[in-house]
């Protein structure tokens, strides 16, 4: 199930007061916080006004300042989403748009989610824009109000709506590591603690011309048996007697020492590096904000700044790092949530077959 908004049509009609300093229900008033505009709000819309401020509760709000026209956008989006899926937001707008948020949150409390949306398309007198929402692994079932927010200059748009987070089961298993493995994971290094920020970094630096890929993803090691799952909740016990515990964020995929890993679909790369825990490591940008990641190669076969199609070979399966065997460890990224990589597998990542959507990559594929 999806939801549309239709255009808003600013008519001035009769303000109507549910109670004094109560919820409000109106289609156009004014307001006066934090400067003086008009507000156009869907029928059935609930909100209040505080001081002059719009204190929104659910529906569509358009703001602008007087002499000025409102936004009325064409906005498409789900309902609901599992955990680990990437909901896809779209907002087409006749109106240059300087900007596009959305978070997906429970009222007054920390968002469980939250993206940037990013331009597609500038063209016919209107813009596309896209947001990759992903929904974390350890979400709990439950409704939360989805919020978006679109800018142009002083004018904003506002869409508040319920989206539930549906539930779903995760595999969990125990692993015993040795000597060596307990050392690895547990021994205090500044350098361990120096690559895990500058991935944080990596992950939370989107491109905005980062617009390589929009259909499905290809498996980087076809065939390959899974021998772990997105979201496996997993107990470590340590050879030291004590235990851990993680939620894995990727898929393992086993395969030969020596087997070629392919990118699962066009992009950069913005990390090839080794590091202390995930070995032979590289980390592609598909697009903004929606990265590849692969971990534990025997070697790298790309460079930072290639831009690599899709079945490029980037590295060879191996076991650097914390690992256990030969393996790769496969994960995606959409805007610094992992999600479920097999998701991405069977749909595009943009879905041109919506009908307010045209994409075109404004960036080629050229190179390796």
């Amino acid at each position: 199930m999806s939801r549309r908004t239709p255009r808003a049509v600013a008519t001035a009609l009769l303000l109507l007061f549910a109670s004094a300093g109560g919820i409000l229900a109106a289609d156009t008033f004014d307001l006066t916080s934090p400067l003086p505009s008009t507000c156009v709000a869907t029928p059935g819309a609930v909100y209040s006004v505080k001081g002059g401020a719009l204190v929104p509760v659910r529906g569509t709000f358009s703001m602008f300042p007087p002499g000025q026209q409102p936004l009325a956008p064409d906005f498409q989006a789900g309902t609901s989403a599992t955990p680990g899926e990437v909901a896809r937001l779209y907002i087409r707008s006749t109106d240059a748009l300087d900007s596009m948020s959305v978070l997906l949150a429970l009222p007054g409390k920390a968002p469980l989610t939250r993206t940037r949306g990013f331009r597609v398309s500038s063209n016919g007198g209107s813009e596309l824009w896209v947001a990759l929402l992903g929904i974390p692994a350890d979400g709990m079932a439950r409704s939360r109000t989805l919020t978006v927010d679109v800018t142009a200059g002083a004018r904003t748009w506002l869409f508040l709506e319920p989206f539930s987070v549906m539930g779903r089961r995760f595999f969990t298993e125990r692993i015993s590591l040795s000597k060596a493995l307990t050392s690895l994971a547990t021994t205090p290094d500044p350098r361990k603690i120096a690559e895990g920020r500058s991935l944080a970094l990596a992950l939370a630096t989107p491109h905005p011309d980062a617009l390589f890929q929009t259909g499905p993803f290809v498996d980087p090691l076809s065939g390959a048996h899974r021998t772990g799952g997105y979201g496996d909740r997993r107990e470590y016990d340590y050879d030291d007697g004590t235990t851990g515990s993680s939620v894995h964020e990727g898929l393992d995929i086993g395969a030969p020492q020596g087997t070629p890993v392919l990118a699962c679909g066009n992009g950069r790369v913005v990390i090839a590096d080794t590091r202390i825990l995930t070995g032979n490591t590289v980390v592609i940008e598909h697009l903004p904000g929606l990265f590849s990641i692969y971990f534990h190669m025997s070697e790298l076969d790309a460079k930072v700044g290639d831009v690599v199609a899709q079945g490029a070979v980037i590295g060879k399966v191996g076991m650097t790092g914390f690992a256990t065997g030969p393996h790769l460890h496969w994960e995606v990224q959409a805007s610094g949530v992992p999600v479920d990589p097999e998701a991405l597998i069977k749909a595009p990542l943009l879905d041109k077959n919506a009908d307010i959507v045209d994409i075109e990559p404004r960036i080629g594929t050229e190179g390796r």
